[in-house]
């Protein structure tokens, strides 16, 4: 049986790794901070203070970063549920996965897609997908395209992930 899903949003895993960093470390900055009140010794006290103020402090960082990728993330998924409702679908075909440096994910990287699609025209369009994480271990992609009937440079692309299964496949070299 093969299972259809989307692909994983780089910006929405980015967002969730920031958000789980940043409310651990603002947490532990007020444990940390919180600590001193239950200390008599002036130097602990001090120490205890500077060092729970900035722990937590680099949790609200964390926590602001968090949020800015999530409003990247949110608003590609708002345009594409825009271009799914009043645009046009097309299928696409993929062309060629493109993977960026630098993020890295378990055994995931950061990639996009290349696609191609025939408009109502018959013209063959080149788009290309938002960032998602890749794993070049045997899924099949698949996209659709939707673009508004009224400017082709709205468009989104939607990456479908398809696991294959193999059946009855014994190798006995």
């Amino acid at each position: 049986m093969n299972t259809i899903h989307n692909v994983r949003n780089t910006r929405q895993v980015i967002s969730n790794v920031h958000a789980l960093v940043g409310g651990i470390l603002l947490g532990i900055g007020v444990l940390v901070f919180a600590i001193y009140f239950f200390v008599d010794y002036s130097a602990a006290i001090l120490a205890l203070r500077i060092t729970g103020g900035t722990i937590a402090l680099s949790g609200v960082v964390e926590l602001i970063i968090c949020a800015f990728f999530r409003k990247a993330a949110k608003r590609e998924q708002v345009k594409l549920d825009r271009l799914k409702a009043d645009g046009l679908s097309f299928p696409a075909q993929i062309t060629n996965i493109r993977r960026q440096l630098g993020v890295h994910y378990g055994r995931s990287v950061s990639a996009y897609a290349e696609c191609t699609y025939q408009n109502r025209e018959g013209k063959t369009c080149l788009v290309r997908s938002y960032n998602f994480l890749y794993r070049n271990d045997g899924e099949k992609l698949h996209a659709h395209v939707y673009v508004n009937p009224f400017d082709p440079t709205d468009y989104a692309v939607e990456v479908f992930m398809q696991q294959v299964e193999t059946q009855g496949v014994y190798d006995y070299r």
